[in-house]
C-alpha cells in the first residue's frame, strides 16, 4: 500500500531539468492520486459537463445527437448522466469522421495532426489530435513510470518493431536490424527529467539474438509487447534472460494470468501494464493490486453492457471512454470494444483514482466465438505453462488457431523438433478441455508465425473473427497493454 507521502518520496528520485525548474504539474498528478472521493467525483462532474457543453457548441455530431434525442448540454452535468447519450462506435468515427471535428478550437489550442489506431480490422479509425492532447501523453508516462518504481538514472531498454522506434537524429530510415539506437535520455519523460540512456533494438531480430542483446547492454527496465516477453520467456527456458532486469513492462498485446506468470517466474522480476488507446492516449495504469486506474487528468471510464447501461461490480462489460484533452475531435462514450471487471470500493493500493479491474478481451473477437472456445484455448495455454522444462526447451513461440469446422491447429516456431512427451501432454490436456466434443486439435511445427496487421502478434486467431472492415469490429487498441503512441511530433524524446 502506498501513500502521498510515499509517492512524493518517490518523486522526489525524478529531477526535473533545469529548463522545467519549478514546473508543479508532476507533482499536482501526484496529490490528484489521493484526493478524497468527494473531490474525485466533483472533478469528473465538471470535465463531463464543460465537454458536452463545448461539443454541443462547435462538433456537428453531438449538435445533431443532443437535438435527435430531445436533450439539452444541461441535461449531461456528469458521469451518472453520460448513459443517456448512446455510446460512440468506430463505424461512427470511420464513416462520420468530418462530423466529429471541432468548427474552432479554444484559444491557445492547435491543431498537431491524424493519428489512427493500428488497423487490424482493417479499418483503421482517425482521431485528429490537438499539441496539448499529445502534451498529456509524456506527463503520464512519467507517472505510470513512478508507480512501477522504475529509477529514471538506469538504462531503459525497448524492443519494438522499427516503425515504433525513435529516429536516429538526421535520418530519415528506420533502424535496421541489428543494429542498436542508442539515445541518451528516456524517450518523452528525458524531455522534462535527467534520465539514464535508452536502448531500442528491433523486435524483429532473431530471438536468440534478442537475448544476447539484453545480456550485451544489461538493461534495468524493458519495455516490449506482451507476445515477446513470452517469447523470450521460451527460449531462455530455465535460465533468467538478463540477471540485471528489475522490472517489465508489458505493452501493446493482451497479457494473460499464464503468460504473466510465466514471464515473471523465467525473468524473476515483475511484469506492469496499463491500458491506453492510440485515439485517446494514456488511459490508464495497473497497480501492484491488479486495478486499472484511471488518469482523471485525461478521462473518464465505464465499464457497460450492450446497452451502454453501468455494470455492477465484480460483472464484464465495455470499457466506454470519454476524452477530456482533446478539442479538435472530442471522444464522448467511445466504444474500445475492449472488454473489463467493474469494480467498486477502495483500492488495496491506497490511491483513490477510480478504477476497473482486470481486462477480459476484446468484444468484437470474443462475441463471434462458439461456446467453449476460450476454455479450450486456455486448456493448451495452461498445458503449456506447467510443461515440465525438459519437454518444451525448443519452444519458440505458438499459435492455436480454430477453424470453421471448429478443429484447431497448434502451430509451433521450434529450435529443433518438440519431444514426444510434449505432444503427448498437450494432447491429453485437449482431451480433458474438449470431453465428448472430440474436437480434433492437430499440432504442427512452422518455420515461422507471421504478425497481423499493424504489426501486433496473436497466440489465438480463429475463423469466427469478424472480417477486416466489418463494421462491428472494435477499435484498435491495446487490450490491456500500452501501445498507445502520441503522433510523432510535438512530444520530444
Amino acid at each position: 500500500m502506498t501513500s502521498f507521502e510515499s509517492e512524493m518520496a518517490e518523486q522526489g528520485r525524478w529531477r526535473l531539468r533545469p529548463k522545467y525548474a519549478g514546473f508543479g504539474l508532476f507533482d499536482r498528478l501526484v496529490a490528484n492520486e489521493f484526493l478524497s472521493l468527494e473531490r474525485q467525483v466533483g472533478w469528473q462532474r465538471r470535465a463531463i459537463s464543460s465537454l458536452v457543453r463545448y461539443a454541443a457548441e462547435r462538433v456537428p455530431y453531438y449538435r445533431r445527437l443532443l437535438r435527435d434525442l430531445g436533450l439539452s448540454p444541461d441535461d449531461i452535468r456528469g458521469p451518472r448522466d453520460l448513459p443517456r447519450l448512446p455510446p460512440l462506435t468506430k463505424s461512427v468515427v470511420c464513416d462520420r469522421g468530418e462530423e466529429l471535428l471541432s468548427e474552432a478550437l479554444p484559444r491557445g489550442e492547435r491543431r498537431l495532426g491524424y493519428f489512427s489506431s493500428s488497423g487490424t480490422t482493417g479499418r483503421p479509425a482517425k482521431v485528429l489530435h490537438t499539441a496539448s492532447s499529445n502534451e498529456m501523453f509524456s506527463y503520464l508516462n512519467q507517472r505510470q513510470l513512478r508507480w512501477f518504481r522504475f529509477d529514471p538514472a538506469k538504462t531503459y531498454a525497448v524492443i519494438r518493431l522499427a516503425s515504433q522506434l525513435p529516429r536516429r537524429r538526421g535520418s530519415a530510415t528506420l533502424n535496421p536490424d541489428g543494429e542498436t539506437l542508442c539515445m541518451a535520455q528516456w524517450r518523452y519523460v528525458g524531455r522534462f527529467f535527467e534520465t539514464g540512456p535508452y536502448v531500442c533494438f528491433n523486435v524483429t531480430n532473431p530471438v536468440e539474438r534478442q537475448l544476447a542483446w539484453l545480456a550485451e547492454h544489461r538493461p534495468a527496465y524493458l519495455m516490449t509487447y506482451s507476445e515477446t516477453l513470452e517469447h523470450l520467456a521460451f527460449a531462455a527456458a530455465d535460465e533468467r534472460p538478463a540477471d540485471s532486469l528489475e522490472g517489465l513492462f508489458a505493452i501493446s498485446e493482451q497479457l494473460t494470468a499464464s503468460m504473466r506468470r510465466r514471464v515473471e517466474r523465467v525473468f524473476g522480476t515483475t511484469v506492469h501494464q496499463n491500458y491506453g488507446l492510440n485515439e485517446v492516449g494514456q488511459v490508464a495504469v495497473r497497480c501492484a493490486a491488479g486495478r486499472y486506474h484511471v488518469h482523471t487528468e485525461h478521462c473518464h471510464v465505464e465499464i457497460a453492457d450492450d446497452d451502454g447501461q453501468p455494470r455492477a461490480p465484480g460483472e464484464v462489460g465495455r470499457i466506454l471512454v470519454t476524452a477530456f484533452r482533446n478539442p479538435a475531435m472530442p471522444l464522448i462514450r467511445y466504444d474500445t470494444g475492449d472488454l473489463a471487471e467493474a469494480v467498486d470500493g477502495p483500492c488495496p493500493c491506497g490511491r483513490t483514482l477510480p478504477a476497473f479491474g482486470e481486462i477480459a478481451g476484446r468484444y468484437s473477437r470474443i462475441a463471434f466465438l462458439p461456446e467453449g472456445t476460450l476454455g479450450y484455448v486456455a486448456a493448451v495455454r495452461e498445458a503449456l505453462e506447467t510443461m515440465p522444462i525438459e519437454h518444451s526447451r525448443p519452444l519458440r513461440r505458438f499459435q492455436i488457431h480454430q477453424y470453421r469446422d471448429n478443429s484447431f491447429e497448434l502451430r509451433l516456431v521450434a529450435a529443433g523438433s518438440m519431444p514426444a512427451e510434449f505432444h503427448r501432454i498437450v494432447r491429453q490436456a485437449w482431451r480433458s478441455a474438449v470431453g465428448e466434443r472430440g474436437y480434433p486439435l492437430d499440432i504442427v511445427e512452422v518455420e515461422q508465425i507471421a504478425r497481423g496487421p499493424g504489426g501486433k502478434f496473436q497466440d489465438f486467431t480463429s475463423d469466427y473473427f469478424p472480417a477486416p472492415g466489418d463494421p462491428e469490429s472494435a477499435p484498435e487498441g491495446p487490450a490491456g497493454a500500452g501501445g498507445a503512441q502520441p503522433p510523432p511530433t510535438g512530444s520530444g524524446t
